[in-house]
């Protein structure tokens, strides 16, 4: 990722918004870096200097991305409530980033580079469902042991909604977000693990 504080915030900002367009126009295997470097009009070099390989900049861009979707700090039931109402936000605004983020999930199978890093925001993504899982049981005086389950299967929904609006233009994605939302905040969890 970037560490270099002498890149300008907007160069990286122009490099990272660039190389977004061009993966999401040409796919991963068809973007280069110099077609990154030409949307972003910046010197070839420049990219190739602060990027070391096309993987490093893929993550950063995956990354950068990701930043902007965050929910941010939700609480307890209201939080999760919240935070499904910006999933279905998300689903209509963000395509691009959607088909950007499974087509870099089956990339990451066979490029041990993007697998790496897909994973570690994979593992994000479902902490972040699993601390609002911990929140509502908690609220309810339940045992909070199946938080984690919740968030894989949580997690592993939106993912299957994101697929199914990407490729059916007739799925609809807000009814799916609407009964996964009432699935999982009105499941009950036998006690104990």
């Amino acid at each position: 990722m970037l560490t270099d504080h002498s890149i300008k915030p907007d160069t990286r900002t122009k490099i990272l918004d660039a190389a977004f367009t061009v993966l999401s126009r040409q796919g991963y295997e068809n973007a280069s870096i110099k077609d990154i470097a030409e949307e972003a009009g910046v010197a070839q070099g420049l990219v190739h200097y602060h990027y070391k390989s096309k993987q490093q900049l893929v993550l950063a861009v995956l990354e950068f991305v990701c930043q902007k979707v965050e929910v941010g700090a939700v609480e307890g039931e209201a939080g999760a409530r919240q935070a499904f109402e910006h999933t279905k936000a998300m689903l209509k605004e963000m395509r691009d980033t959607h088909a950007l983020y499974i087509q870099l999930i089956g990339i990451g199978l066979h490029d041990q580079a993007i697998g790496n890093g897909v994973r570690e925001f994979i593992r994000a993504d479902r902490a972040n469902v699993e601390d609002i899982a911990r929140q509502v049981l908690g609220e309810r005086g339940a045992d909070t042991a199946p938080a984690r389950s919740i968030a894989g299967v949580v997690w592993a929904a939106i993912l299957g909604i994101m697929v199914q609006s990407l490729v059916d233009p007739e799925f609809n994605a807000d009814e799916a977000v609407d009964a996964l939302a009432a699935m999982s905040l009105t499941a009950v969890f036998p006690g104990g693990s």
